[in-house]
């Protein structure tokens, strides 16, 4: 009887230790398909991560020549005169000269400063962001008058707004027109761009609207080292660390283009357009085919807003550069 019960646990012992053997193969096998799985995850999202930052570096390169296509013109207002001043171009329409220059031929910016937007002063540099409210923002509200169900209704009814359709976002007139500018906290510290104003290198000339655009998707908010970020008070942002801000910018993607802006700008022949009340046919449309940006004062009382031409002009050329340049 004794020596069965030590065959029988003997046996029983054998047999637990292959299960155990077999169990503990199985889980390694297991806990290596699942390292493997975890470690093609991180590469994946190391890729997407890559992808955005390519696409958000060439989206940016859009805002920075609305940037200069605006700037050619307008943001030059003086506060503390009673004309509303705006510029005449980059190149002056007028007789060629560097810009923007006022109506008096006077140039708007500090020339000589070392600073954009002089020629070949410091560049600017601006980090994109949502705003939580832009400044005049409208409400999102899908319908304000939805459509009357009632097919019986009187006519008036079924056709007449009872609400006003828009209607402003803030609560006040102060609200509407200020906005809640401050950045959405998902969308900041995601791209930037710069704006370098080119100037005369050796045999190299330039023209005065041509400019180096330096996109970028990253943290450092533009700025393009740890000293100039220093020198402008801002190196809080990067926890006054040099080592932080170059771990930042090698997470950046960035590219460089180089661009010249143009006051001539496309035909304006685009058709049948509603001008005061009706419609009027291109032939008769005295603004047809001209090929200079339209240089009404955009606060003149004769301004009319059915003409068609842009502005603030457009661009000869953009160029992708393949390489960093010495200056942006």
């Amino acid at each position: 009887m004794n020596n069965f019960s030590c065959r029988t646990s003997g046996r029983f012992g054998t047999r637990a230790g292959t299960v155990l053997i077999v169990v503990a193969g199985i889980s390694a096998l297991l806990m290596s398909v699942t390292l493997v799985y975890l470690v093609n995850m991180r590469s994946d999202l190391e890729e997407s991560e890559l992808v955005v930052r390519e696409a958000q570096a060439r989206l940016v390169l859009i805002a920075g020549l609305q940037y200069i296509q605006e700037a050619s013109r307008l943001g030059w207002d003086r506060p503390g005169t009673p004309e509303h001043e705006e510029g005449y171009g980059w190149t002056d329409v007028r007789d060629g000269s560097a810009g923007p220059k006022d109506r008096s031929g006077v140039p708007l910016y500090a020339v000589g400063s070392g600073k954009f937007p002089d020629i070949g002063g410091q560049a600017a540099r601006f980090p994109l962001y949502a705003m939580e409210r832009p400044p005049y923002a409208i409400s999102t509200t899908f319908a304000y008058n939805p459509a009357p169900m009632n097919p019986v209704l009187a006519w008036r009814e079924l056709v007449n707004y009872t609400k006003p359709d828009p209607q402003p976002a803030g609560e006040t007139w102060e609200d509407f027109e200020n906005g809640r500018p401050v950045p959405r906290l998902e969308s900041a510290n995601k791209s930037w761009f710069r704006v370098y104003r080119d100037r005369n290198s050796g045999t190299t000339l330039v023209e005065p609207a041509t400019f180096t655009l330096t996109c970028g998707a990253g943290a450092t908010q533009g700025f393009r080292t740890y000293a100039e970020a220093v020198a402008d008070g801002k190196g809080d942002l990067f926890n006054n660390d040099p080592k932080y801000f170059t771990l930042l910018r090698s997470q950046e993607r960035m590219l460089w283009f180089r661009t010249e802006w143009t006051s001539a700008v496309g035909g304006s022949a685009m058709g049948v357009r509603l001008r005061n009340g009706y419609w009027e046919l291109p032939e008769i449309n005295k603004d047809a085919h001209r090929t200079v940006y339209n240089s009404t004062p955009l606060t003149g009382v004769d301004q009319h807003w059915w003409v068609n031409r842009s502005p603030v002009g457009s661009f000869l050329w953009i160029q992708r550069l393949e390489h960093e340049p010495d200056d942006w």
